[in-house]
């Protein structure tokens, strides 16, 4: 039975693990491999039958591409950072050439995020790896 719960518990940490390497990659790729451009942070729409407590805080930043379009991508606001976004501020951000609409604004790519889920996920893998191997 302690098999069946290692197992589990290694799973459960695989995925973890695999979610935080995911996000990782994606930011590393993008300020790696992505175009840079000068956004503004613009007012976002906030759902109206939601209450305003219940809503994360969401914003927009809007940019023109090099060949004139004008990108609008809205992103959650990050919880482990202070200063918040106003709107008319401008923030630098990282965009896929190949599919515009992937953004990475400055200082918002929840890189503490990743890491913990990435921890976790090993630790939760190394646990489960102990009680099915050592918990018989």
């Amino acid at each position: 039975m302690s098999v069946i719960y290692g197992v589990w518990f290694a799973f459960a940490g695989a995925v973890a693990a695999l979610a935080g390497l995911s996000a990782m990659h994606r930011r590393w790729r993008l300020r790696r491999n992505g175009l840079t451009a000068w956004a503004m942070v613009v007012a976002s729409t906030a759902d109206p039958d939601t209450p305003r407590r219940s809503q994360p805080r969401r914003i927009s930043v809007q940019f023109d591409l090099p060949d004139g379009r004008v990108i609008e991508r809205t992103c959650a606001e990050s919880g482990g950072n202070p200063a918040a976004l106003n709107p008319g501020q401008r923030v630098l951000v990282w965009y896929d050439p190949a599919d515009p609409g992937e953004v990475l604004v400055y200082g918002r790519g929840g890189r503490r995020a990743d890491q913990a889920f990435l921890a976790a996920g090993v630790a939760f893998v190394m646990l489960g790896v102990g009680i099915a191997v050592f918990a018989r």
